[in-house]
């Protein structure tokens, strides 16, 4: 956490989001004392945003969740030259709950993997609000041309998959290994569903994990969506700071070494095993394995049903490490692919 004048990586400022604050966003007393501006239309509210030429215009809702909706809006910032552009809203399901948290989380993440090489690690925020319940939403950029990865594999041909899976994995080996160990973020729900990626010309991209340096050639860029599981906490002593959503636990450990690759790992097996080479199949089942549970025993024979199980596993307190740590994840690909 930031002590005094010294500020540690979890400083976010919200001045480009239109809100006069800024502080450490594991600091709960800064992020309550934070205030978001209501200038929801009282006649048309579908008018989000009405500040002046500064508007955001809800459009129609694309996706429904558990906690949510994804909406589709025009925004207008306002600044001369830029022109109207459409973008992604999220909403909480209830009236009075706020997104906040979460959009910071995005933005943090967002800006820090930028950092270190990877410009749409995270949509970009673009804007905080009120609405006229009292729900605090956020606005964020489009990807172009982008498919979350669950979409991308589904329809990919079958002797595609292992490549595209490798590409990807490598690249999130690298964001989480630098958002769990300089940041102390877990993201608590990968699954292919919950990134997006965009297709391109093979390119060069290097990956820095525990001081090594790998490079790669890529075809595809990917990023992370919807944080509203994450949690914030230390390194030293694995307690949140900040923790999102009430299914996990206020015990659980934040870090938790290699969590989330484990739960990347077994949804990415649940829904696709069956498409896998024999390489890559003996590979995940060793990363699954588990003490006393065979764990792509498991997956394969209850398939979705698995999903609630695996979220309590990952989060139960008694479990405080996985093997699947993202260092033991890129030595063990090297073996499979030439890097």
């Amino acid at each position: 956490m930031c002590i005094n004048e010294e500020k540690c990586g979890c400083w976010i400022s919200l001045h480009p989001l239109g809100i006069n604050s800024e502080g450490c966003i594991k600091d709960s007393k800064w992020l309550h004392r934070v205030q978001v501006p209501c200038t929801q239309s009282i006649m048309n509210q579908g008018l989000l945003i009405n500040i002046g030429s500064k508007k955001l215009q809800l459009l129609k809702t694309v996706a429904h969740g558990s906690f949510g909706s994804i909406d589709l809006g025009l925004y207008e910032s306002g600044i001369k030259g830029e022109k109207v552009k459409e973008v992604y809203i999220k909403r909480p399901l209830f009236a009075g709950k706020s997104l906040l948290y979460e959009a910071c989380i995005q933005q943090l993440v967002g800006e820090h993997l930028e950092l270190i090489g990877f410009p749409t690690g995270a949509p970009k925020v673009i804007a905080i609000f009120k609405l006229l319940d009292g729900s605090i939403c956020f606005a964020m950029e489009q990807i172009e041309n982008a498919t979350t990865l669950s979409e991308l594999l589904g329809e990919c041909k079958q002797e595609d998959i292992s490549e595209i899976i490798i590409d990807c994995l490598l690249q999130v080996c690298a964001m989480l290994w630098y958002l769990e160990s300089e940041l102390g973020i877990n993201h608590r729900d990968l699954k292919p569903s919950n990134f997006l990626v965009v297709s391109h010309p093979p390119e060069d991209k290097v990956l820095v994990i525990d001081d090594d340096m790998i490079e790669i050639n890529s075809k595809y860029s990917i990023s992370f969506i919807d944080f509203g599981f994450s949690c914030i906490g230390s390194t030293e002593t694995n307690k949140a700071d900040i923790s999102l959503s009430t299914v996990y636990s206020k015990q659980d450990a934040c870090p938790k070494e290699g969590r989330d690759l484990y739960l990347f790992l077994a949804f990415l097996y649940m829904e696709f095993y069956s498409k896998f080479e024999p390489e890559l199949l003996e590979i995940f089942n060793k990363w699954l394995e588990l003490p006393a549970v065979n764990m792509p025993i498991f997956l394969r024979k209850h398939g979705i049903k698995a999903k609630e199980w695996i979220y309590f596993y990952t989060g139960n307190p008694s479990v405080t490490s996985f093997n699947t740590c993202p260092s033991r994840i890129i030595k063990d690909l090297v073996h499979v692919v030439k890097i």
